[in-house]
Order: C-alpha cells, then structure tokens, then sequence
C-alpha cells in the first residue's frame, strides 16, 4: 500500500483543484460532478477497503483544504461511503461495468447523507439542495464512474509487478 499513497497525494490534489475551481464554472446539469468520491471508490474497488479509505481520506482532507466546510466533514464522508460500499461490492458478484455503476450511485447517496448528518451534529444548518439535486447527482457520477473506473484499472494493471516467464 505504501506505493499507491505516493500516487494517491498528487493525483487527489488535482481532482480536488478540479472539483474546488473548475467544475463550479463549468457544472453538468448544474451539478458539479464528485471526482475525489469516484477516483477514491475505483481505487478501493480494485485494490481493496484500506487503500479506497486511505485514497478518501486524502482526498476528502484536500477538499476540505479548499473549501469553507468544516475541516474533516468531506474525509469522513468521503471515507463512509467508500469503506461501505467496498465492503458491500465484496460480497456481490464482480463486474467491469454493473458493479461501479451501482457502487457509485450507493456511494453518493452515503456521502450525502453522512455529510448532511455529520454537519447538522456538529451545529451546521441542513441543506435541503444537497436532496433536492441527489437523483442528478447520482446520475453525473454514475455516467463518470465508468471512464474513471477504466482509468484506474488501467493505471492499476501497469503499476501491478508483472510474472516473469523464463
């Protein structure tokens, strides 16, 4: 695991940059798509439960850097869902295509509602928009999943050490 944080630092500052100043001018349906969730979630798909939460956590703590939230709300929830969701896809038939589509829908569903009742805990108001715009968003992350999914995989397989026929 020690390899993939190294991987995992630079690559979360960049979805979080991106999440944080792009897409807010940019967003799809208005909404503004959760890179640092799908990355986090493909990553622990392929590798695990330790790494997808190690990823989340990274990546949830750079968002919280660049946002007014309170510091640690998006790592917790980053983290819940992807420690739910990798351990619930263990027990379920494996599948390129089926299995990270469903992932990311459960996945940002948990993110939503931890975040929601984690802030409201901690003395925040609640936001009715995050429920209003969850069907969308659900529906951005799933279209994302996907090419992210493949991404990783990719990225997976050429960082994995190779057996060595002589």
């Amino acid at each position: 695991m020690g390899s993939t944080v190294y991987l995992g630092l630079p690559l979360m500052a960049i979805l979080a940059l991106l999440q944080t100043a792009v897409f807010p001018r940019f967003p799809i349906l208005n909404i503004m798509p959760q890179l640092i969730l799908l990355a986090a979630l493909a990553w622990g798909l392929l590798r695990g439960v330790t790494e997808g939460v190690v990823w989340a956590f990274i990546g949830g703590f750079m968002l919280d850097m660049f946002t007014i939230a309170p510091m640690g709300l998006s790592a917790v929830s980053y983290m819940t869902a992807v420690f739910t969701v990798v351990f619930l896809q263990e027990s379920l038939p494996s599948s390129r295509f089926f299995a990270p589509l469903i992932m990311a829908g459960i996945g940002t569903i948990i993110v939503a509602l931890t975040y929601q009742i984690t802030a409201r805990l901690l003395g925040y108001p609640l936001i009715l928009q995050t429920f209003i715009h969850l069907p969308q968003t659900i529906l951005i992350n799933m279209i994302l999943m996907l090419p992210i999914y493949w991404s990783m995989s990719s990225l997976y397989n050429r960082l994995r050490p190779r057996r060595v026929h002589l």
